[in-house]
């Protein structure tokens, strides 16, 4: 799983039977590696798989697209088994939740075999000393993400993620000796050749460790049973069938094609004093359960899984165009170098490139074609040049007009007959969502501005002009930030009993 010469391979030639059968195993693994025991662990993977075989035919439309445009980024099948990595670290989705007391099917073959907790026990011991940090940093590179793509799906400064990947090998080279040495991870800033051969030798490291778990797992795995769980859960249209009694606020389907929580969401963002739609999440968690039902009946579920996504990307394209410009100055270059920035814009346009349908439904504004286009130009240009900052400007424009567009439909749904309107102590939804349509103004405005100074300074104006790119970015990342993590927290507070 760490290293698959079909990287590059459009997804759309793997039948999901294959890509079950080759990825579920080791999805299984990278949850033991966390901590979670063998039947949760078996409940996240199938969780997962469910929506990867949802998104099968998404898949394949986007990777034709892009077959045509080579600057559009092909949705690969490594983008694919990143993505059900990340809903298995994540806490899956609730469509393959068995009814209590119940394993999933794909524990069929003796899910309590003593050896095969022992096996799985003594691989894992190495591991036993990481932190959650480390922990997920480890799981993600042995899905095969590169570490560029580990600071997009963490949150993470590039050089923290290289520090983690080198310390994670040499304990796995020698556990007692890390011990010895505290377990701290090496110091340093900067990045440079020795890096990459420590993350290589690390990577040779973590392979050897993933083919322990698999091989652990192999006799208590079936397969077979659990490929059927998973499909059953895929009902003829297409669309989930959950097993358990839960209400489903994002159940997938025509509408919603793409689960809002598809794509990473960064909580180090979130403000210390809510406001927006997250003040009206905070009123609502403190309802009764008779004024929740109420909210619940008029939820614009469709509409907010759009809006949540437009502003977790949104707020992903920040953090990538405040280190782009960072790593202008010379000092600061090694930190995220050309390599590291290609693999955080191509995780991000894979993302988009699956969303692609939710933003076309909404309004057709171009967003994953893009961040495409931000990924094909860091090929050749490096994350500090020009040609790369207009695509990133581009690309904020064009994600900060999705998002006016996503507050517009749901601030239309959110007074439809039906619609709970009673109000709170925390305001009410309407109001909230008022209240981001007006950030998002401002921020097409500033932007729009910013990108008519770096092409005048180009056209016009002398060399060494320099304009200022990262103005208003921090303002940005606090209005993304909060409707994102407002909308979970609306869908958290819903869902209490």
């Amino acid at each position: 799983m760490a290293t698959d010469p079909a990287d590059a391979v459009p997804v759309s030639g793997v039948g999901f039977g294959d890509y079950y059968r080759a990825h579920a195993g080791p999805l299984v693994a990278l949850s033991l590696l966390r901590g979670a025991d063998l039947v949760e662990a078996a409940r996240l993977a199938q969780d997962a798989m469910a929506v990867a075989r949802r998104w099968m035919d998404l898949v394949g439309t986007n990777a034709a697209v892009a077959a045509r445009d080579t600057r559009a980024p092909v949705v690969t099948a490594q983008a694919l088994r990143s993505w059900t990595c990340r809903m298995t670290v994540g806490g899956g989705c609730g469509i393959c939740r068995p009814a209590h007391g119940t394993v999933p099917a794909l524990l069929g073959r003796g899910s309590t075999d003593a050896l095969v907790q022992a096996r799985t026990v003594v691989a894992l011991a190495p591991l036993a000393e990481l932190n959650e940090r480390q922990l997920n940093v480890t799981a993600f590179r042995l899905a095969g993400c590169a570490p560029g793509a580990i600071g997009y799906e963490l949150g993470l400064s590039v050089p923290k993620v290289h520090r983690t990947l080198r310390h994670v090998g040499k304990l796995l080279e020698d556990p007692a000796g890390a011990r010895r040495a505290g377990g701290a991870e090496t110091p340093g800033g900067t990045e440079g050749a020795g890096a990459a051969g420590g993350s290589a030798e690390a990577d040779v490291r973590c392979a050897e460790l993933l083919g322990e778990l698999t091989a652990a797992l192999d006799p208590v795995l079936d397969l077979r049973a659990g490929l059927d769980e998973v499909s059953c859960a895929i009902g003829a249209d297409g669309t989930t069938a959950l097993r358990a009694p839960v209400p489903p606020l994002w159940n997938l389907g025509p509408a919603l094609p793409v689960p809002p929580f598809g794509a990473p969401v960064l909580r180090s963002f979130a403000e210390p004093t809510p406001s927006g739609v997250r003040a009206y999440a905070a009123g609502l968690a403190r309802c009764g359960a008779q004024e929740r039902e109420a909210a619940r009946g008029g939820f614009p579920a469709v509409e907010l899984a759009a809006v949540r996504l437009g502003a977790v990307f949104a707020l992903q394209l920040e953090r990538f165009r405040r280190e782009a410009e960072r790593s202008g100055t010379r000092a600061a270059r090694d930190e995220f170098p050309a390599e590291d920035a290609r693999a955080f814009a191509v995780a991000l346009a894979q993302d988009a490139a699956l969303a692609a349908p939710m933003f076309d439904a909404v309004e057709d504004l171009g967003v994953a074609r893009r961040l495409g286009f931000l990924a094909g130009s860091l090929a050749h240009d490096g994350p500090w040049t020009n040609e790369v900052s207009y695509d990133g400007i581009e690309a904020s424009l064009a994600l900060a007009q999705f998002r006016r567009a996503a507050v517009r439909a749901a601030l239309r749904a959110s007074h439809r007959p039906g619609a709970d309107t009673s109000p709170r102590s925390g305001g009410s939804l309407a109001d909230a969502l008022t209240q981001s349509l007006s950030n998002a103004h401002r921020m097409i405005l500033q932007l729009g501005e910013l990108n008519s100074d770096l092409s005048r300074a180009e056209s016009t104006l002398p060399d060494g002009y320099y304009v200022d790119m990262t103005r208003d970015f921090d303002l940005h990342q606090s209005f993304h930030a909060d409707l994102a993590l407002g909308v979970d927290a609306v869908r958290d507070a819903l869902s209490q009993p």
